[in-house]
């Protein structure tokens, strides 16, 4: 379980992250989506006790995340992660030596079906093959939090489609918290159970993509016909092209008419919406 309760980190004047509280109590896939510069990189390393927060407290299964924490029960890797330049299999067979719960088989299975060369050196891989042993390394951890920074970066289509089921195999495997810090939205959404929408440091919005399915959508028409239609609803964006309006909605969906266009809202169209506009915003 993670547990965040009025956390704020501060850069000097700046607020990364703003009075943030949130539960994650079931183990599940769970996506991290945000603009560049909302913060998530900041929140999943406060989470990993990597730095400290300015206010509020985290915990991880009840225990108080700081720098200090010795063992957190969580497993990081960001982007671009750094390891001693040893051949890729003794980095494995190391993680495997400091961790007892570590699962080395797993981790040998993952290499083998990515082709990674065991006798190459780390440093010696391209960048797309250095982010999948990290990423691999991390996944095998079996601890109750695995936290992904950006593990798609530098792959391929096919690695990417490979990644994901790397991920929900390993999940099944071993039940926990995985969330993943990822610009590619509609790939993951076969993978994750829930979303988290971090913008400008607070969270919009964290809830299933069921609901996301069932609530998100377009209604378009002329300004009178979609202005009647929404009153009262959830409208979080909206769009005018010459007399045509198109409000987005997070709500129950008004009936259709022959004056109304309604249409659900894909994911990623979804998100746009949330953090593209300055008004609106998702019930909780």
């Amino acid at each position: 379980m993670i547990e965040l309760k009025q956390v704020t980190k501060q850069y000097g004047q700046a607020a990364v992250l703003k009075n943030i509280t949130l539960s994650i109590d079931e183990p599940g896939i769970y996506c991290l989506l945000g603009r560049n510069g909302a913060g998530k990189t900041t929140l999943l390393k406060s989470i990993a006790g990597y730095q400290n927060i300015t206010g509020g407290t985290i915990q991880v299964d009840g225990k108080t995340i700081t720098t200090s924490t010795m063992d957190t029960g969580v497993s990081y890797i960001e982007n671009f992660a750094r390891h001693f330049n040893l051949p890729v299999r003794k980095l494995l067979r190391i993680a495997s030596e400091v961790n007892p719960s570590y699962d080395y088989d797993f981790a040998s299975e993952m290499m083998d079906r990515f082709e990674l060369d065991g006798k190459k050196k780390f440093h010696h891989l391209s960048l797309g093959m250095k982010t999948m042993v990290s990423t691999i390394i991390c996944l095998a951890s079996n601890k109750s939090a695995v936290l992904l920074d950006e593990p798609v970066l530098g792959f391929d289509a096919i690695m990417r489609v490979e990644f994901y089921d790397m991920l929900a195999e390993s999940f099944q495997k071993h039940p926990r918290i995985i969330i993943v810090s990822t610009h590619i939205i509609e790939e993951i959404a076969k993978t994750i159970q829930k979303l988290i929408i971090l913008d400008k440091g607070s969270v919009r919005f964290f809830d299933t993509l069921q609901s996301i399915e069932s609530k998100a959508f377009s209604v378009s028409g002329l300004q009178k016909d979609v202005d009647a239609a929404t009153k009262g609803l959830n409208v979080i964006g909206r769009d005018t092209v010459g007399g045509l309006v198109t409000s987005y909605i997070f709500d129950t969906p008004p009936e259709q008419t022959a004056s109304l266009e309604i249409h659900p809202l894909s994911l990623q169209d979804f998100f746009i919406q949330m953090v593209g506009h300055h008004k609106g915003g998702a019930k909780r």
